[in-house]
């Protein structure tokens, strides 16, 4: 027979012949999987500090952004707020400054705006001036620091009470330091004449009118804040006006009087923080005084140039 018989010793197993076994590869498969799951795994590493990294430099650059900018009320720019929101007290909106802004403008509008110069001004009137009654026989009366200049002490006037209103009762000024009532006011003592009968009672006191020489400035150009009255004055021949706190006395009326200051609608007296022949702003005045205060905010001093 031609078969051939396995010679004894032989092995014919598939290893031997080139086929690989089972156990093999079954290695390879699992070698190959760890290792792609290990490239996966690195890949969303990389993904997620590549994201991390866009995600911190975001908000780096938005606090950046947050810390450089200031939201200012136009009006009252004690106001400020890192996001956009209302004033609580005028309820305008607030106005993005931002940090690189230091290049503002000064004050717009200037060459509009209304000189004034500050004068002095004689004023013959007669003066009002809320009073009572002791039953002492003495007077006091609330008036305005201006309204003592030219009053002599011993100088006659008249108390007017409630209870005979058309009846003058003639009084005569006390000398002495009068006693402050507010900024602008100030307590002053009248004693009833001898030949009078005094009782309790409240009226005004009456001055009678006589020439007085005073400083006054028109009634727009006094701003009012919590420091007290000021304006935005500039010396003579000068053009960078400046705030100015001034110390002011009556306010007059518009009629003739207040006209010889300028303006329309009043005047003030002006009893300390002006000299004749300043100059002030008379026009425009509020719109002027919130730009400077605003430029103030943002870091430049504003001055009002003309």
């Amino acid at each position: 027979m031609n078969e051939r018989t396995p010679a004894s010793g032989e092995s014919s197993t598939p290893s031997e012949a080139g086929v690989p076994s089972v156990e093999t590869n079954g290695r390879a498969r699992r070698t190959s999987a760890l290792v792609v799951a290990a490239r996966v795994l690195l890949l969303l590493l990389a993904a997620l500090a590549f994201v991390s990294a866009l995600t911190l430099a975001r908000d780096r650059d938005t606090a950046s952004e947050r810390s450089s900018k200031r939201y200012v009320c136009p009006m009252h720019p004690e106001v400020i707020s890192p996001v956009p929101a209302d004033c609580p007290i005028c309820g305008m909106a607030l106005e993005l400054v931002s940090g690189a802004n230091k290049a503002a403008p000064v004050a717009g509008a200037q060459s509009n705006a209304a000189v004034e110069l500050v004068k002095r001004h004689v004023v013959t009137q007669f003066i009002r001036a809320p009073a009572w009654l002791s039953p002492n026989g003495v007077v006091t009366a609330v008036l305005h620091k201006d309204d003592l200049i030219g009053l002599l002490p011993g100088e006659g006037a008249s108390f007017f009470g409630t209870g005979a209103p058309g009846v003058g009762l003639p009084v005569h000024l006390v000398p002495g330091a009068a006693d402050p009532w507010d900024s602008s006011t100030i307590q002053v003592r009248f004693q009833v004449d001898r030949a009078a009968r005094a009782s309790r009672d409240t009226g005004w006191v009456q001055l009678t009118g006589r020439p007085r020489q005073l400083l006054m400035v028109p009634a727009s150009a006094v701003l009012y804040s919590g420091a007290g009255a000021y304006v935005l004055a500039a010396p003579a021949g000068d053009h960078t006006f400046t705030r100015r706190s001034v110390e002011i006395g009556t306010i007059l009326d518009s009629s003739n009087v207040a006209q010889l200051a300028g303006d329309r609608f009043g005047a003030i007296v002006v009893l300390s923080g002006l000299q004749e022949g300043e100059q002030v702003v008379a026009g425009d005045t509020f719109f002027l005084d919130a730009e400077r205060r605003l430029q103030e905010a943002r870091g430049n001093r504003a001055e009002v140039m003309q």
